[in-house]
């Protein structure tokens, strides 16, 4: 049997694979959408600060508040800068409407394996479906295995327990998101750190989850819910119902992509993942248009090859793998404090003018951007803290450090 091939083959149906599909439905590709339950709900909150909202989406925002707070056992910071949660379903709604109006093939199943031709690429799916393509591109995550890296090295790992309750009564400022509070839930149990993320909804309902930023190996689920409980207790929220529970498991510092490959990885499969604070939806919204565009023009005017290297070089740009090696230093930092420092340093990290943390939390400085964020930051912390981090630094390694300074096109 002949199998026709298409123009793109996109592995996953996650907000990454979608935002990078509809783009290019929109440029005229024709897709196939292979993952499995394709149309699942996402489980997932997906929030970003609201002036990263890419045009377009503000659609789809559910809520966004005017401030948010950091707290620390130091005191609290209240941040004027705006964060929006984003309404998965109303997002995902108009993304599939870009694919199924361009006629997008959806295949339900997990790819199994891929296998690259001079002409195209064969995907077999579990389902014994085998979809050919002259572009693969993998939005399948983190762990996928399909994606060529240079590096090998154990990620770290966010993880978080969160809940959404029917809470008419809570003592949370609607007005404001919780961005982090790192004030231990019970003073004997505050190892390894962990903080929490709360955010007042509309019509009685109140999401509070508990996140462990970074942590080798990861934190368990279950200290996260006990810790969480704890809170749940004090405030006299613990009898509520519980509309929906969230689990988050994050591999956080996953080595990039090797430049030249036959796949273009793409959302946390290429590392998109900010090492810095976990978030990634506002870096894949971002991306996707110009990766579909470079891939979908490579496509028209020259051939696959040509293709493939266009949307590698336009997910992860020389300049930009420069400034990813120096977030992975401070991955590192994360990953070696204890409850006492992580205090102090985001105390600290808040502290500094807000143009530069918001595009360190942006990932959208350049390597020497980034090292004069890093240096600044000892201005602001304690010296315990600050010669933690310069410690951490050195004990990482120079390599890093020398390709994200020496690499051509990061200045």
């Amino acid at each position: 049997m002949t199998v026709s091939t298409r123009d793109i083959a996109i592995l996953g149906s996650g907000p990454a694979a979608l935002a990078i599909g509809s783009a290019l439905a929109r440029l005229g590709c024709d897709i196939t959408v292979i993952a499995p339950n394709p149309r699942a709900a996402w489980e997932a909150n997906y929030c970003l600060w609201a002036d990263e909202l890419p045009e377009g989406a503000a659609g789809s925002v559910e809520r966004t508040w005017g401030e948010v707070v950091v707290a620390t056992p130091r005191g609290e910071q209240v941040i004027a800068r705006p964060y929006a949660k984003l309404d998965g379903h109303s997002l995902a709604d108009s993304m599939w409407r870009d694919l199924d109006k361009g006629s997008a093939r959806v295949i339900d199943g997990r790819a199994v394996s891929v296998r690259h031709h001079s002409d195209a690429s064969s995907v077999l799916v579990s389902n014994d479906v085998e979809e050919r393509a002259r572009v693969v591109i993998d939005a399948s995550g983190a762990e996928s295995p399909f994606v060529a890296r240079n590096i090998r090295q154990p990620a770290a790992f966010q993880i978080a327990y969160g809940v959404l309750l029917d809470a008419r009564s809570h003592p949370f400022d609607p007005s404001r998101a919780v961005l982090m509070d790192f004030r231990p839930a019970d003073a004997d149990d505050n190892e390894p750190p962990s903080f929490l993320y709360a955010l007042p909804l509309r019509d009685g309902r109140l999401f509070v989850e508990e996140t462990s930023l970074a942590h080798r190996p990861a934190v368990s689920f279950e200290l996260l819910r006990s810790r969480l409980q704890t809170r749940l207790i004090r405030w006299r929220l613990a009898d509520c119902e519980v509309l929906a529970t969230e689990r988050c498991r994050i591999p956080m510092g996953v080595p990039l992509p090797e430049p030249r490959q036959h796949v273009v990885p793409f959302g946390a499969a290429a590392s998109m993942v900010n090492p810095a604070s976990g978030y990634s939806i506002a870096h894949a919204l971002r991306k996707a248009e110009p990766a579909a565009r470079a891939i979908a023009h490579a496509l028209a005017t020259s051939g696959r090859e040509e293709a493939l290297a266009a949307g590698n070089t336009a997910v992860w740009p020389s300049a930009d793998r420069a400034a990813w090696a120096l977030y992975a230093v401070g991955l590192e930092s994360l990953v070696a404090v204890t409850s006492e420092q992580t205090s102090a340093l985001f105390a600290g990290f808040f502290q500094m003018p807000q143009a530069d943390w918001s595009d360190f939390l942006a990932g959208t400085l350049s390597a020497r951007e980034v090292g004069r964020v890093m240096a600044r930051v000892f201005r602001f912390v304690p010296p315990s803290v600050g010669w933690h981090l310069v410690w951490t630094s050195v004990s990482t390694g120079a390599a890093p450090l020398a390709k994200a300074f020496l690499q051509p096109g990061t200045a």
